[in-house]
């Protein structure tokens, strides 16, 4: 139901075999009474893209010596570059790879998929091709990849082990007859964020997504309540933008003209491995005209910063933006430039939206997630912290936004709200409107 980290996997007295995971919030969800828990699961192979791939694919400026004194937000201290126009980026790359991509490649198949050695090279997807219980009309690239837009290829299969990042939509197990007194089921837990929280019945919460999804037989095909009229509107409003959920967010963030991102980033967000809150801000700054070009998420970053801690990059909750509206941020710093504009605007952004980190020359008074530092004279940083870390001491103290006696009685409350009954057919009063075959695409039935 949500991209987390597998926090324990193995078989208690109460839960049988089960299956935790904790979400960047801190909610924990566990899937229990399974009979059988995944081997493995299907993880976006990494990937790499140089920095000077990256600067020639988006038309970059070069580099500019790194300044020594950090800049203010009311007066910059370092000397700015006089910029020279950048020369469009070549097509020959793309010609090239579109070439590459239609030639036709050998299929590699085992004769014995399950062995060790042919396991690890492709066999374990010959054997996920040739499970009998795959649903009708399911292909192997909607197995494997899950809910990710990946192709098999780019895809590799990790053991399923405490630690394991996965994405929503993963199988992480599957149910059957595990008792001779109870038929197959799945015991569903949810624990939300917050130091003493108690596991909650998940089922007002389950019935409310149901709910929702069936309202969807009133809209027209193809279209999203919160995505505009169509399936690329660009119409939606911040607050619906900031709302949506991460598939929704992936999709438009992809086709929006407005935000420009490198190819190796294009995978990440299509592998799924992007935070959902980078994808609402990337769309809440073009939707404030500030379109951004995106330099760096997962991919062609390394682990650590160059302070020696983990980057935040390596779980795809920060992005690098180098322009906005084609102006570089290399040599447009200080008090009313473009870098200054944005960073007000993200600066706008609260609760669980607020950047834990907006890193470029400038810092701004009450602002104490602006940091200024010398590397960052060509891009704004704009990363997300956990708010929650499994196990840890920092974790344990943080303050739940209900005392645990008051989560029993919300759920409670929303356990007694009757829900209305949402019709799947027209009712005997519904009247057609008839349609011609030339607006087939705007159905009103």
């Amino acid at each position: 139901v949500q991209d987390g980290t597998i926090i324990s996997v193995g078989t208690t007295k109460r839960l049988g075999r089960f299956v935790r995971l904790a979400d960047a919030y801190g909610n924990t969800y566990t899937y229990a009474h399974l009979k059988k828990i995944a081997e493995r699961v299907p993880v976006p192979k990494a990937g790499t893209q140089s920095t000077a791939s990256i600067a020639r694919e988006l038309a970059l400026p070069k580099a500019d010596p790194t300044p020594t004194i950090a800049a203010t937000a009311g007066k910059p201290t370092h000397e700015r570059p006089k910029l020279t126009g950048a020369a469009p980026a070549s097509t020959a790359g793309a010609t090239a790879g579109a070439a590459a991509a239609a030639a036709t490649t050998k299929v590699r198949l085992f004769a014995h998929p399950a062995r060790a050695n042919a396991r690890a090279n492709g066999g374990a997807q010959q054997l996920a091709e040739q499970q009998s219980d795959l649903a009708a009309g399911e292909t192997l690239k909607s197995y494997v990849a899950g809910g990710s837009d990946l192709d098999p290829k780019d895809i590799a299969l990790k053991p399923l082990v405490k630690g394991r990042r996965v994405i929503a939509g993963t199988i992480l197990g599957r149910i059957g007859v595990v008792t001779k007194s109870e038929s197959p089921h799945l015991h569903f837990e949810i624990r939300p964020a917050g130091r003493g929280a108690p596991r909650i019945d998940p089922k007002p919460i389950l019935d409310g997504w149901k709910l929702l999804e069936a309202t969807a037989i009133y809209r027209a095909r193809g279209t999203n309540a919160l995505a505009g009229v169509g399936a690329g509107a660009q119409d939606a409003s911040i607050g619906q933008i900031l709302l949506m959920s991460k598939e929704q967010l992936a999709a438009r963030v992809l086709a929006n003209p407005r935000i420009d991102i490198y190819s190796c980033g294009r995978r990440d967000i299509e592998a799924g491995a992007i935070d959902r809150r980078v994808l609402a801000t990337l769309e809440f700054l073009a939707a404030n005209g500030l379109d951004p070009t995106v330099t760096s998420l997962r991919c062609g970053h390394s682990y650590y910063a160059t302070d020696g801690n983990v980057s935040e990059h390596s779980d795809g909750s920060a992005v690098d933006i180098a322009k906005i509206n084609g102006i570089p941020i290399l040599g447009h710093q200080g008090a009313g430039s473009i870098t200054d504009m944005t960073i007000r605007r993200l600066l706008t952004l609260q609760g669980t939206m607020e950047p834990h980190q907006i890193i470029s020359l400038m810092t701004y008074p009450d602002a104490p997630n602006t940091l200024a530092l010398p590397d960052h004279a060509d891009h704004i940083h704009v990363g997300f912290a956990p708010e929650y870390t499994p196990g840890s001491a920092a974790g344990a103290q943080i303050a739940a936004t209900l005392k645990p006696s008051q989560w029993v009685k919300l759920i409670d409350r929303l356990g007694a709200i009757s829900n209305p009954t949402v019709a799947t057919k027209p009712s005997r009063y519904a009247v057609r409107v008839p349609v011609t075959r030339a607006s087939d695409a705007h159905r009103g039935e």
